[in-house]
């Protein structure tokens, strides 16, 4: 049964009665012809060879809700990319779509001459596509509402998509940004990365720092690192964003310094969602699809960056080493509560591969660290806002809007 506590700094919406998502649709597609819903989808190619991403474009083609989807892929060459569009076509029917391409050589010249202007160009990761793709709606003028999710859920539903969006439609709520959270569950726990690295971080954060008004409102939230979220474009074309995985946790922290406390919420999109799980080993994904240490890494990275960006550079690297030291113990609690949970629960529980887990995110921070002295405080490709980038570069709206393939 679901609970109904309430956080003292974040609107919490449960899910706490089934409600009759036909009704729920039918209310926002009214709503939406004032205050239309682009659905936003950060993509490799390699997820149109999966079933995944074909049942999601079948489901998102029924929901009358959502005016356009747009795609920013990369991972693929040419016949890939057309092979891409046959998939949307066969699986959007008459939805409108967009594909942007952002590892083709239209995109390539844009990141170029982002470059050539001293800004972060090129990065392969999803943050750059959800940039991109924000960019290009901002190009075209789009004031309405963007919805996003990762297109891995294998059991997905387009309930998901209502849930997200109804916070920010109804005219009696009046929130700018809403953030998805649900339990990764089926015979045993999953969301290694939040559960052992993420939660005890930010407690070891706190433990160093204090109760700083970030960090309360990071550890406010029930799953920080899900890619479900909605926000009003308004709002998140002002957002700066980095290029890798650490995505996430940095549109938490911009909504938390753009945004009023009441305009923000986090919502309960249901028991569990099936996503494709990362392995420990580097080796086992692709070069595009870090594995779980290297993604892990660049959240953590991400995470010191925010809480420690006022910090002066030789402060940071000494409160970073207290806050990996409190780490450890953290993690160890947060261990042994997971088992208490999965024991509880009937679950199966690998206590040898949780812990290898966390002694793999330890050796992960320490590289952190050595970074750290090394380079300073900083995020790979962390981009300006959209907004401001293309206000910088005269054209470049231009290209990016010529670079989107019609679906």
């Amino acid at each position: 049964m679901a609970d109904f506590y309430q956080h003292a700094r974040v609107p919490t919406l449960h899910h706490l009665a089934h409600a009759d998502s036909s009704a729920r649709e039918s209310e926002m597609l009214e709503w939406a012809r004032n205050k239309p819903v682009v659905l936003l989808l950060p993509a490799l190619y390699a997820e149109c060879e999966r079933p995944a991403l074909p049942r999601i474009l079948e489901e998102v083609s029924q929901a009358g809700h959502i005016s356009e989807v747009v795609l920013s892929m990369n991972g693929m060459d040419a016949a890939e990319h057309e092979r891409a569009l046959i998939l949307c076509r066969q699986n959007l029917k008459d939805k409108k779509a967009h594909i942007l391409w952002n590892d083709g050589p239209q995109l390539s010249q844009v990141y170029q001459r982002m470059e050539e202007a001293g800004l972060a160009g090129h990065h392969a990761g999803k943050g750059s596509n959800i940039w991109m793709g924000i960019a290009y709606l901002h190009a075209r003028g789009f004031k309405g509402i963007i919805v996003s999710h990762d297109t891995d859920i294998l059991n997905y539903s387009r309930d998901l998509l209502w849930r997200l969006c109804y916070p920010l439609l109804h005219p009696r709520m009046g929130y700018h940004f809403a953030k998805g959270y649900y339990s990764r569950v089926s015979d045993r726990l999953y969301g290694r990365v939040t559960r052992l690295l993420i939660f005890p971080l930010i407690q070891a954060c706190r433990d160093v720092l204090g109760s700083k008004p970030l960090i309360e409102q990071l550890d406010s939230y029930r799953y920080p690192l899900s890619g479900e979220f909605a926000a009003e474009m308004n709002a998140i074309e002002r957002f700066s964003l980095p290029g890798g995985w650490g995505l996430e946790i940095s549109i938490l922290c911009e909504a938390f310094r753009h945004l009023p406390g009441e305009r923000q919420c986090q919502v309960d999109l249901g028991f569990h969602f099936e996503h494709r799980h990362r392995s420990l080993a580097h080796d086992q994904i692709g070069v595009n699809e870090p594995g779980l240490i290297s993604a892990a890494a660049d959240v953590a990275r991400c995470l010191a960056f925010q809480v420690l960006r006022e910090a002066e550079p030789r402060s940071a690297e000494s409160l970073m080493r207290l806050i990996i030291e409190r780490y450890r113990p953290r993690a160890a609690e947060w261990l042994q509560r997971y088992e208490h949970v999965a024991l509880l629960n009937g679950l199966r529980h690998d206590h040898a591969e949780e812990t290898a887990a966390v002694t793999a995110f330890g050796q992960a921070l320490d590289q952190l660290l050595q970074t750290l002295g090394e380079d300073g405080l900083r995020v790979p490709a962390l981009r300006e806002t959209p907004a401001k980038t293309l206000e910088r570069i005269p054209g470049l709206a231009e290209e990016i809007l010529a670079s989107a393939t019609v679906v």
